[in-house]
């Protein structure tokens, strides 16, 4: 609102048209586009007050916090990149090593696929050697029968050579049995290796793995703090912009100073003086001023 706005309404309100209510309203409504717009000149003004005495203060403490969120920035990027190189270095170690673990897993079920065949082939040749005893064994009655009822020696050694060769299969099975239990001994024990390599391949994931982790932590840590801390700047390099683009409104051609750090910015320097006034205007017509 200008002036001419001000001297119309101000007669209106003289007829009862007062709109009290409106007038608050649009002054709160330019009372917040006013900040903005003082932030605005403070973010786009500040680096050209360097020769404001007045605001010295304001200025080297916005230029050391520009050094400081630089500084901060940097950190933060270079833990990032450090991160990220860190998780390709998990992936890659952790790949690798599946890779050979699953070689190895692959090895075991080789291995104890063998141990199972050995295993089938021992029950099988028990059950024959069974059968051989039993076969043995009768006729080992056959034959002490025959004998103490005076067989013939025809029959008595037949039975004597059937129970020589049932005698040699049953060995046969005995050392066969043998030989697969020193041949499952064996292989349990490369079983045993591929286990003991399994493990090993796990625990150098996990000690490997642990300690690349353990420094992603603390990188996230400083750049939780980092984050933090540049918040905090900001915050603050917001309220220090603010008071400059404050004062600069209020004072943009008053020294050499003043008016080389508003001279590129005089329209909104501008547009600042008329909200102010319009907010004047407003709140004077809401209390019938």
């Amino acid at each position: 609102m200008n002036a001419f706005g001000y001297v119309y309404r101000r007669v209106l309100w003289q007829f009862g048209i007062k709109r009290v209510k409106k007038r608050w309203e649009i002054a709160n409504k330019e009372l917040q586009v006013l900040k903005e717009a003082e932030d605005l000149l403070g973010r786009v003004a500040w680096r050209e007050a360097d020769d404001v005495d007045e605001l010295t203060g304001e200025f080297w403490q916005l230029r050391n916090i520009e050094g400081q969120e630089q500084e901060l920035e940097n950190e933060i990027e270079r833990l990032t990149d450090e991160n990220e190189g860190l998780e390709d270095e998990i992936f890659d170690l952790t790949e690798d090593l599946h890779e050979e673990i699953d070689q190895l897993v692959e090895q075991r079920n080789e291995v104890a696929e063998d141990v199972d065949q050995y295993l089938l082939e021992i029950e099988e040749i028990r059950e024959e050697a069974a059968e051989i005893r039993r076969r043995f064994d009768g006729h080992k009655v056959k034959y002490k029968v025959l004998k103490e009822q005076n067989g013939s020696e025809e029959d008595l050694e037949n039975i004597q050579g059937v129970l020589k060769e049932l005698r040699e299969q049953f060995n046969e099975r005995k050392d066969l049995t043998i030989s697969r239990n020193e041949q499952i001994e064996s292989v349990e024990t490369r079983l045993l290796q591929v286990d003991e390599a399994i493990h090993a391949k796990r625990t150098e994931i996990g000690q490997k793995t642990a300690k690349i982790s353990q420094k992603i932590g603390e990188n996230s840590k400083r750049l939780a703090d980092c984050m933090a801390k540049l918040g905090a700047y900001e915050r603050e390099r917001s309220d220090l912009q603010s008071k400059i683009g404050l004062y600069l409104s209020a004072n943009p051609t008053g020294t050499p100073g003043l008016r080389k750090a508003t001279q590129k910015h005089m329209d909104l320097v501008g547009r600042i003086n008329y909200f102010r006034k319009s907010i004047q205007y407003n709140q004077r017509l809401a209390k019938g001023a």
